[in-house]
């Protein structure tokens, strides 16, 4: 049976009150990750899903989807990133609200942690960047029936992750949830991706450094050259153009027509005009 409450603010003709009746949402149930054994067991799971993930953007949608399963610790999620200094970010989410209010990198600031009530329509809602643009991301985030959000820097010993950030339909969720408990997530989190960043960064590596390999050895045979002398060809192109060494090598194993000459000529034909070095 759905509970109800009264509120007599409805005058009958007469001049008497009636009770208005108005649905009563139940409070979402406790989750159960109090108990320290059973929060253990969960992160203890989710490090197993994101190791067997087979790239970090994986690893990162399936802990948005652990985040938002049952036991659920919100109903949204959304993640950011950072895998190297000069890629872009991995953001993934968990469904298409989490997609459209993205994170809370922006109005973090120099905190490491962003925790907010939605405000009622005459509260206040402030942090260090309290502006029109926080402004408009709580109404929008109202408008998806966001209630409370809590945003995180995922940051481990070695370097820093990125960021999560939690959205829950209920005002009290992260309140409930715990700072302690919130902390042992996130940090999982962070550890866990942290392996899978430095495992896609080793493997890009091994991979570069093959390619590189099998470039020098093509310049070598083709102009009878030494690899001093085949790695300063690159080296010298590089810089001249422009243009990243890995994608010249990649120029290079790709294109069995590059003469001596012809690399430089042909490459800057199409070398970008301050692009990336």
């Amino acid at each position: 049976m759905k509970k109800t409450r009264t509120n007599n603010d409805s005058v009958l003709p007469g001049g008497g009150l009636t009770p208005v009746v108005h649905p009563v949402v139940p409070a979402p149930q406790a989750l159960p990750l109090e108990d320290p054994l059973s929060l253990a067991k969960r992160m203890v799971s989710l490090t197993e899903a994101v190791n067997a993930c087979t790239d970090v953007e994986t690893a990162a949608t399936r802990v948005a989807e652990l985040m938002t399963s049952q036991p659920a610790l919100c109903e949204h999620v959304h993640i950011t990133a950072r895998t190297a200094k000069n890629a872009p970010p991995v953001m993934t989410h968990s469904d298409d609200v989490a997609r459209r209010l993205g994170d809370c990198a922006g109005f973090l600031g120099d905190a490491s942690a962003l925790h907010t009530v939605l405000p009622g329509a005459d509260e206040a809602s402030t942090t260090q960047h309290s502006d029109g643009h926080w402004k408009r991301f709580l109404e929008r985030a109202a408008e998806h029936g966001v209630r409370s959000i809590h945003a995180t820097r995922m940051v481990t010993s070695k370097r820093r992750i990125g960021v999560i950030t939690f959205y829950s339909v209920h005002a009290d969720t992260f309140e409930r949830v715990g700072e302690g408990t919130l902390a042992t997530i996130t940090d999982t989190v962070a550890l866990a991706l942290e392996h899978k960043i430095e495992l896609a960064n080793l493997t890009r590596a091994l991979s570069t450094r093959s390619l590189i390999g099998t470039a020098l050895g093509i310049l070598m045979e083709r102009h009878d050259i030494s690899e001093t002398d085949a790695w300063q060809m690159l080296s010298s192109t590089s810089q001249q153009l422009n243009i990243r060494l890995v994608d010249i090598c990649t120029r290079i194993v790709g294109d069995s027509r590059f003469s001596s000459e012809g690399t430089v000529k042909t490459l800057r034909l199409d070398a970008p005009e301050g692009g990336p070095t």
